[in-house]
């Protein structure tokens, strides 16, 4: 056995080479040495899986390369504390530490493991020696914060709130404050929980809740209704319990920079920002682009270098399923490490020991990886990216020879130092991500027992730690002064304790500090500060929209809006806000295109009564987007407004310059269909005249056509007067020109769209006939699909046997979108005109799980030839193909024909469910399942979901955007649809997933086999 692992630790070192060569070579080396292949070998996993030791506190630094000038420190270590996941500092100094004991597998153990610790460091050393448990039996505690004189807790399905309140450093006040998390969920998945429970500069505590978490969320402290979480994040005030949500997604590890930005990370995406706040999206006819965007410019799974060996089990893993000799995909092409899979605790430097080139920096851990990843943040236009440090482009700023080190998270200090978790253990993976061949010889629990907080600390000479602080004990005066503290900890304990005491005597002194302190950091939380003492004022506000600062500019801005809320907009303020349209930051432009469209929003309309600062600020917003409509997100902000004030404000001021209008076409387009699909009370005479103006523009048609039917009206009704009428005759001309190329009949067909019937409905049925391109064919079905519905169905189902295949894939498609439609869809089927297997499995499954019980009833006997069989038959059927020899080239067109309408594989198919490269590493039996059996075991991400609109469509799709105006559903192909609430009739989901059953109909077990060889050689 020995020998085996001399080898197989050898050609591990292969690793990034020639990935394709090295696992030939290895497959040769291997069989040769050892003769052994699947057929001709058992193998005893507890002999051949030998593990690496821990390694005891004692030998523990000497384990770590840390970055030159940099240095760590043991400031806890078992047995003081077990499993840390996330720490919080009080006001003293005192550390609360989150230890996850029964991670991964204990959670339902009785009394449960999970529990909290209070260290402290009472001689100054540095070390926290003294360790007491503050709160026991809570099922795995995920984060914690201080506030309002307790602990808050996020414990999956609950917020608890403990308190101390006879000082022995036990809380006896353990009460339940928030619930419902993740409800709904038959099986709480536990890397996608809410965590990272953070202190922002609005006097709020935000909560991450993991990453599309679900559930309806409650408070037990306030008589509010439930709110349901839709993948967002969640706030609360720990003085009233007021909550509500925010823009979320990603996983473990959220924080915000000193200027009150937030980031956060998921396991390959290790650096997220949220470029804006979702309150503002506030256009049902709209969409802007995510408000999460992943900044990392080496992209989110971007390359690491640890220095640890890969662990025995991972590298026998792997070996074996190169070496045939285990079931198994090859993880990484042969490469098991050197990349972002376990990204975790992402959090923003804020701290005053390491010097300034080092404050916003943002630093991440990957679990698997041994390491502690930095990356340098710069703007980007009006969003932000991340980059590697130009002195540390091969290696990380920190990283253990250590296997069993899990770097999970980080807390800025007390001391102006970064704090690490390790929560120490062997195995840290997903147990879901082990196969059972192996995880059954591994212990997922060895080191529970065991966990270390280091001290990331200068090497500099001249530093001092800070080993004491006493902020609880500090005036209100010596608190407003800690506000221009150097260390980011000290200022929001200060913001903090200044909100919870509510003494007003601070208002002044905030007042005076955001106009004359020299920090600018200071003058930002200030800020917050007055507006958390309801001090805020236009004084203030005005104060920082003329600072040198664009950061205080932009919280200005931020602040501004409530203040014109509870006072109104006044002609000086009105004045402060127009001078920022010539701002130098395209940040402050970006965030006063949204604060213009709020304080609009409450003004509107401009002409009730006098409005002349009002009006002032209208005349603000239109000019700022005759400056910015080419900025994608200065341009996107000001769309994000109220559809009347977008219609009422901007349109005007390009319809009135046509040049500029013609110079800025996208954006006037998405004004066009704004302005129509609005409904304008003065009709639409203005607008179809402006669109009929000179050469007609086949990119504002089209808008007009959009915004006409999300108005729920024609251009019939629009265009009274005919003006388009000649453009239209045009266009059908051009359709129905079998001669003219192909890309002016597709645009005319699209142009179509927009005609009244009587000029194009002959036209595109013509575009049905025999003979005609398939391009064309699924092009004029699309377009007769906008048409009244009781003419398109019998037209497409005439025109069936003419159609190539991706005619017949958007016929189709256009035909199970309405329940009457359906209907038709499935007598003709039993007529005998279309065969049942010219359907994809995927239209099979929603007809006949279709919400109408007519349409299910019906398909389930016009299908009855085609509907899957059992899943237990069919897994039978296809179990061989595990053992056999697939070849990818064949599986590639297995693929392509049947998987790449939702997968993608390397530069091939649509990215709606999950990546093949992915998912590669489940192994042959597993992938399997997930092919026959995609319901079994969903990821919340991946649900589907069904959404009716009022106006009698169909729509299943995972979520792809879930905003307070609309939501957004991927379908299958990729394309995405963004739906405004307020046409949604309702929606539902069963809680599986949007793939399929039924993809392995008309497959044979060799097919089988191909398809699952070409994943896992990814």
């Amino acid at each position: 056995m020995k020998s085996r692992f001399a080898l197989i630790c050898a050609l591990s070192c292969f690793q990034g080479r020639a990935v394709a060569a090295d696992n030939i070579q290895f497959r040769t080396t291997y069989n040769q040495a050892y003769g052994e292949t699947k057929n001709s070998v058992t193998l005893d996993p507890a002999k051949d899986l030998p593990h690496y030791p821990a390694i005891e506190v004692k030998d523990a630094l000497a384990t770590w390369k840390v970055k030159s000038g940099f240095k760590l420190q043991l400031a806890a270590h078992e047995p003081q504390v077990r499993d840390p996941v996330a720490i919080s500092f009080d006001e003293n100094g005192r550390m609360f530490v989150s230890e996850m004991i029964d991670y991964s597998e204990m959670r339902d153990a009785q009394p449960h493991l999970g529990r909290i610790s209070m260290l402290e460091d009472r001689d100054g050393d540095g070390v926290y020696e003294t360790s007491t448990v503050f709160a026991d039996n809570l099922p795995w505690p995920t984060g914690l914060i201080w506030a309002n004189g307790g602990l808050f807790v996020c414990a999956t399905p609950d917020i608890w709130r403990f308190e101390d309140r006879d000082g022995d450093g036990r809380a006896e006040i353990r009460e339940k404050v928030f619930t419902g998390f993740g409800s709904g969920l038959d099986r709480l998945n536990v890397q996608s929980m809410m965590n990272s429970p953070m202190w922002g500069q609005d006097n709020r505590i935000h909560v991450q809740t993991g990453g599309g978490a679900r559930g309806k969320v409650k408070s037990l402290k306030t008589p509010a209704p439930e709110i349901e979480l839709g993948g967002r994040d969640f706030w609360f005030d720990p003085r009233t319990y007021e909550f509500g949500l925010e823009g979320g997604g990603a996983q473990f590890g959220m924080s915000f920079d000193n200027y009150g930005r937030k980031f956060g990370c998921s396991n390959s995406v290790h650096l997220q920002y949220w470029v804006y706040e979702d309150r503002y999206a506030q256009n049902p006819f709209f969409t802007l682009p995510a408000a999460r965007q992943s900044i990392a410019a080496d992209g989110g799974a971007a390359e690491v270098f640890r220095i640890s060996p890969d662990e025995p089990w991972r590298i026998i893993r792997t070996r074996w399923r190169i070496g045939g000799v285990v079931r198994g995909a090859v993880e990484g092409g042969g490469r098991v490490s050197g990349y972002f899979t376990g990204a975790t605790g992402t959090t923003v430097f804020r701290g005053d020991a390491y010097g300034e080139e080092f404050v916003n920096n943002t630093f991440t851990g990957d679990a698997g990886g041994q390491l502690v990843h930095r990356k340098i943040i710069s703007p980007e236009g009006a969003t932000l990216v991340g980059k590697r440090p130009a002195d540390e482009q091969n290696f990380e700023f920190a990283a253990s020879k250590d296997t069993w080190v899990r770097v999970v998270n980080f807390a800025n200090a007390p001391d102006g130092c970064l704090y690490v978790c390790d929560m120490y253990r062997e195995i840290v993976e997903h147990p879901w991500s082990i196969p059972e061949e192996i995880k059954q010889h591994l212990d997922l629990n060895n080191g529970n027992n065991r966990g270390r907080i280091y001290r990331i600390a200068p090497e500099n000479a001249g530093w001092q730690r800070r080993s004491q602080v006493q902020l609880g004990r500090a005036s209100t005066a010596e608190l407003v002064k800690t506000l221009e503290h150097p260390n980011g900890w000290h200022r929001d304990t200060a913001s903090r304790l200044l909100y919870e005491r509510q003494d007003k005597a601070a208002t002044p002194l905030l007042a005076k500090l955001g106009g004359d302190s020299k920090s600018p950091l200071a003058r930002h939380h200030a800020l917050g500060a007055l507006d958390g003492l309801g001090g805020l004022n236009e004084e203030a506000v005005v104060r920082a929209l003329s600072d040198t600062d664009e950061h205080v500019r932009e919280r200005g801005l931020v602040v501004a809006e409530k203040v014109a809320a509870g006072s109104g907009l006044t002609a000086r303020l009105g004045e402060k806000l127009a001078a920022l349209v010539d701002d130098p930051s395209v940040r402050v432009r970006f965030q006063l295109a949204f604060t213009l469209q709020t304080m609009l929003g409450g003004a509107w309309p401009l002409d009730s009564g006098d409005k002349s600062s009002a009006k002032l600020a209208a005349s603000a917003y239109a000019r700022l987007a005759t400056k910015d409509s080419g900025d994608e997100w200065v341009s996107a902000a000001l769309l994000s407004g109220r559809p009347e004030i977008v219609a009422g404000v901007l349109f005007p001021a390009f319809t009135r310059d046509l040049p500029l209008a013609k110079k800025a076409e996208a954006f006037v387009a998405r004004l066009i269909e704004i302005h129509a699909a609005s409904k304008p009370a003065a009709g639409f005479a203005s607008l179809i005249d402006f669109v009929a103006q000179g050469e007609p523009n086949s990119v504002w048609l089209r808008a007009l056509g959009a915004g006409l039917r999300r108005a729920g009206t024609t251009i019939e009704q629009a265009d009274s007067g005919r003006r388009l009428a000649a453009v239209f005759t045009r266009a059908a001309a051009t359709a129905a020109d079998a001669k003219r190329p192909a890309a002016a009949r597709l645009e005319a067909i699209d142009l179509l769209g927009v005609a009244p019937p009587a000029q194009s409905l002959a036209t595109l049925t013509a575009c049905l006939a025999a003979g005609q391109p398939d391009a064309i064919q699924a092009a004029a079905i699309k377009t007769l699909a906008q048409q009244s519905a009781a003419t398109v169905a019998p037209a497409l189902l005439r025109a069936w046997p003419n159609f190539g295949s991706k005619a017949k894939e958007t016929a189709l498609a256009t035909l199970i979108s309405r329940e009457d439609n359906a209907l038709q869809l499935l007598q003709t089927i039993q007529s005998g005109a279309i065969k049942p297997d010219e359907l994809p499995a995927s239209q099979v499954q929603s007809l006949v799980q279709h919400r109408s019980p007519q349409v299910s009833s019906l398909a389930k006997t016009a299908l009855a030839a085609v509907i899957p069989p059992s899943r237990e038959q069919v897994v039978a059927k296809f179990q061989p193909s595990v053992a056999t020899r697939g070849e990818a080239v064949k599986g590639l067109a297995q693929f392509q024909g049947r998987c790449m309408v939702c997968h993608r594989a390397g530069n091939q198919g649509v990215a709606v469910g999950p990546d093949m490269v992915t998912v590669k590493t489940k192994g042959r039996e597993a992938l399997l399942t997930a092919i026959l059996e995609p319901h079994k075991e969903v990821a919340p991400q991946y649900i589907a979901y069904e959404v009716n609109t009022k106006d009698g469509q169909a729509y299943s799709g995972i979520i792809a955007q879930d905003e307070a105006s609309s939501l957004s559903l991927q379908i299958m192909g990729g394309s995405v649809i963004n739906l405004p609430r307020a046409n949604i009739k309702g929606s539902s989901s069963s809680g599986r997933s949007l793939m399929p059953e039924g993809l392995e109909s008309g497959m044979s077990v060799q097919d089988m086999a191909d398809l699952l060889t070409f994943i896992e050689e990814l």
